[in-house]
This record gives C-alpha cells, sequence and structure tokens, in this order.
C-alpha cells in the first residue's frame, strides 16, 4: 500500500506533513493522510515488511485548544537495539522534545488509545536491518470525536445491534474487505470506515462519525463500485451492518461488477 494525500501547505519543518530523514528519500514513510482533525499513517509497504534503515517523521497538528488521541490498529515490529529501531510519539519543540510513548519491537499487546495533553506530535519512525515485521498503522483524532476507529476494525468487532463510532480520514486506501453495498448493507466481517465512505456516508478527506445497525445478515453481497472503492463478492453470512442517517440518503455513483 503507498500514496499520500497532502492537504495543507507544503513540506516545512512545522507543516503537518512528513519530515522525510531516510537515507533514501520517503524510505519509511507509507500511506498518510494527515487532517486537522483526524487521520491515518503508516510504515511504507504496510501490511507487507516494512523497509531496512528506513526513517520518517510525522509531524501532526490540530487546531490550538484541542489535543491529540492516537490509537492503533497493528503494530509489529521486530525486536532489535531502541537506539536503532522504534517508534516514538514525541511531544514539544524538535529542540526540547519529551518521549510521550515508545516501542522497539517485540510481543505486546496492542496499546490502548494514547490521550495526549498536546494539540501537537511528532510520530518518529526508525528501522535497522532485519527480517520480518508489518510495522504499524495508526489512526489520530481530537479529543472531541468520541469512539475513534481504525481503519481495520470491522462490524464483526462491535457485537451490538446499534452503535455510533468516528472514523478518522484516509482509510479508503488502506488493505481491508468491503462486501456488499449501501442498499442491501455489508457482510458483518467488512471493515467500517472503507465501507462508511463506499457508501457515501463520509468522505475520505475529512472522515467522520457514523451511526451503525447490525441485521440478519444474506445469502449474497453484491459487488459495487461506488465512491471510489471496489466491493468484493460476499457468501452467506447471520448478520450485516447498514449505516443510520437522519437526511436523505446520500448520493453515490455505484456499478455492479
Amino acid at each position: 500500500m503507498s500514496g499520500n494525500t497532502l492537504l495543507h501547505g507544503l513540506i516545512l519543518l512545522y507543516s503537518i506533513h512528513p519530515l522525510v530523514l531516510a537515507e533514501k528519500p520517503d524510505d519509511g514513510c507509507g500511506h498518510y493522510v494527515l487532517g486537522q482533525e483526524s487521520g491515518v499513517l503508516s510504515s511504507k509497504n504496510y501490511p507487507g515488511t516494512y523497509p531496512n534503515n528506513s526513517r520518517c517523521e510525522w509531524r501532526i497538528r490540530v487546531p490550538i485548544g484541542h489535543t491529540i488521541v492516537l490509537k492503533f490498529g497493528d503494530l509489529n515490529m521486530e525486536k532489535k537495539d531502541c537506539e536503532s529501531d522504534y517508534l516514538k510519539v514525541l511531544k514539544g519543540s524538535y529542540w526540547a522534545e519529551m518521549v510521550s510513548w515508545e516501542y522497539c519491537g517485540g510481543l505486546m499487546p496492542k496499546p490502548a488509545p494514547i490521550h495526549t495533553d498536546s494539540s501537537e506530535l511528532t510520530i518518529r519512525f526508525r528501522s535497522s536491518q532485519h527480517i520480518s515485521g508489518r510495522g504499524f498503522l495508526l489512526s489520530y483524532s481530537t479529543e472531541n470525536h468520541k469512539e475513534l476507529l481504525t481503519c481495520l476494525d470491522r462490524g464483526s468487532h462491535f457485537p451490538v445491534s446499534k452503535y455510533r463510532k468516528y472514523c478518522p480520514a484516509g482509510c479508503a486506501a488502506v488493505t481491508g474487505d468491503v462486501s456488499g453495498d449501501i442498499s442491501l448493507g455489508y457482510r458483518h466481517t467488512s471493515v467500517l470506515c472503507k465501507s462508511a465512505v463506499h457508501a457515501g456516508v463520509i468522505t475520505d478527506q475529512f472522515g467522520g462519525p457514523i451511526t451503525v445497525e447490525e441485521r440478519r445478515g444474506l445469502s449474497h453481497y453484491p459487488a459495487v463500485r461506488a465512491n471510489g472503492i471496489q466491493s468484493k463478492d460476499g457468501s452467506l453470512s447471520e448478520t450485516l451492518f447498514t449505516f443510520v442517517t437522519n437526511a436523505a440518503q446520500p448520493a453515490m455513483t455505484a456499478t455492479n461488477m
């Protein structure tokens, strides 16, 4: 997976875009969408193996008066020396940085959401020679957006009849299956935020809140292209999910495949 979306300004020291510091330009930076209120970022090649001898930094800024919440969808690095291989969350200026969180590889439970007290963070990733490891995928939002999802969260992860969550910007290009469409519903194994973009209830550029309702499943889910995303044929499932909207159904361009 690759591709970057730049939403604001130029690539400067204090921009919200990656500051690339690598032997090869952009060597450690994977897919990212960095919005003012939410976004996603990942190591290069995710979910494949991240590159050797790479480094990348992402500078996240949200409006003053808000703080940043981070949530990992995946975290898998080969254990090495913390001087050469790490993922760090730092706050403060470049000349007075403080490490807020650090991971140096190896087995560990997926971290709980990280609630920071800052409106500006640096995410720093570095690797040396290694054999395996997917790297990382994380999402972020401002603290006022409750129930932040990652791009990997599926309908099957939430066994309740109705719930409200928040999707970050940038999930459309992240690997994850979508089966079904807005008219019939989505197979329960579909990833939620990519499905929401497919359904037209949020845009990938900004993300947004979603309300999800579980219903009885179908014997088959059609492959439909809508809003730039191709869903896949899906087989029989006991449950499906749909999106609840208060307004008229959003317009979309759909094509059965």
